[in-house]
């Protein structure tokens, strides 16, 4: 009995090395199954500990921040941080342009003041001034208002004057009193005349009651008057012997001198003398 107590214990004792030893067998086969860790190339192993201790990570490439419109002024209302917004082309387009072209191209007309248009048949001009003729050692002119349907001085109507002179012996003309009229804000004097001729030719005179001034019609119609209607313009500043310009008190005279040259009696028809800006 004790004989068969002892080859138990025995058994016993045999199976429990062989259960360590196989414990120990698969721990061992354990670590050796495990790779074993690649050191880089010329690196010493202390900086690979210190990489994994301290967990140094790569820097990264900054993002540009993106534009939020609720950032005023280019600036973030949390960090104050500047956002810088890049320009952007945007290329011109030339088939939407709108062209403007004026509907009216017709020029505005200047402001005027009509001293006569005789279409009343009156002596009396437009500014209540006086209107007559005159002549001298020997010389005479005729005035008388015609009347015309259609045709007039710029295809107006109404009234023209008309003046019959002869000045072989002298000068003769015709006159229209300005009647203190201000002229400041005017540049020229012009009317429309036609002779029943051709050629006529005569001086235009201008005066403010202290001074007169008379030019040659030559100097405006280089050939004189011809049979159709022209038009006069002659600008003040040439009257230079005129200086109160605020109040006219002298007249707008049309005289005939023998002098002038032929024809020295004919017959000069005129019309519309206004003073134009």
């Amino acid at each position: 009995m004790i004989k068969a107590r002892t080859n138990t214990l025995n058994m016993f004792a045999v199976t429990n090395s062989m259960v360590m030893l196989l414990a120990t067998v698969l721990l061992f086969q354990q670590v050796l199954s495990r790779p074993l860790p690649v050191l880089p190339r010329n690196r010493p192993p202390g900086v690979q500990r210190l990489q994994e201790q301290h967990k140094i990570k790569e820097s990264k490439p900054t993002i540009p921040p993106v534009f939020d419109p609720n950032k005023v002024n280019n600036f973030s209302r949390d960090k104050g941080q500047e956002i810088i917004i890049p320009p952007i082309k945007i290329p011109l387009r030339t088939d939407n342009v709108v062209k403007v072209t004026p509907t009216d191209q017709r020029p505005v007309p200047l402001a005027k003041m009509v001293l006569d248009d005789f279409d009343r048949g009156s002596q009396v001009n437009n500014m209540g001034g006086f209107g007559n003729v005159f002549g001298g050692t020997g010389g005479f002119c005729l005035r008388s208002y015609q009347k015309v349907s259609s045709g007039g001085a710029g295809e107006d109507s109404g009234s023209i004057l008309k003046l019959v002179y002869n000045v072989n012996n002298g000068y003769a003309g015709y006159y229209s009193k300005l009647n203190g009229l201000d002229l400041t804000k005017y540049q020229r004097i012009t009317f429309f005349v036609k002779g029943a001729k051709g050629g006529e030719v005569f001086e235009v005179e201008l005066g403010d009651g202290l001074g007169t001034y008379k030019l040659d019609v030559r100097d405006y119609l280089p050939y004189g008057a011809s049979t159709t209607w022209q038009k006069v313009s002659i600008p003040l500043n040439a009257f230079t012997d005129v200086k109160n310009w605020h109040q006219m008190q002298g007249n707008f005279a049309i005289v005939f001198e023998q002098y002038l040259g032929i024809p020295t009696n004919s017959t000069l028809y005129v019309d519309n003398i206004a003073f134009e800006e």
